[in-house]
């Protein structure tokens, strides 16, 4: 898939180095982790726009894919800092959703 976005990865990856290091130490996280966070929404925010701008139907499944992987990220990382996780699945359920339909989306996610 040909979209490009601004690339986000260095600071990410400067925060994921300020989080082992606090690790190391026992310092706390959360802060690190929430920036994290916000990085992945405005690239995620970013993508989204750009591949519209490009064509891409947001009912592509590639574009879905690309999104879901995106937000489970997030997930991930709210998890990890013990912060609420249902908006998430909520954005994961839209999305299947929109590219599969409610009752596909029932059929095959609803209680997986």
């Amino acid at each position: 898939m040909g979209i490009k976005v601004n690339n986000n990865s260095d600071l990410f990856n400067k925060l994921q180095k300020q989080i082992e290091a606090a690790e190391k130490t026992g310092q706390p996280i959360k802060t690190y982790v929430k920036q994290q966070i916000d990085l992945l929404k405005m690239s995620h925010d970013e993508f989204v726009k750009t591949a519209q701008k490009q064509g891409y139907d947001l009912n592509n499944p590639r574009v879905a894919q690309i999104e879901v992987q995106q937000y489970s990220a997030m997930r991930q990382l709210a998890q990890k800092i013990g912060l609420p996780v249902e908006e998430y699945d909520e954005f994961i359920k839209q999305i299947q959703i929109r590219v599969f339909g409610e009752e596909n989306y029932n059929r095959f996610f609803k209680n997986k």
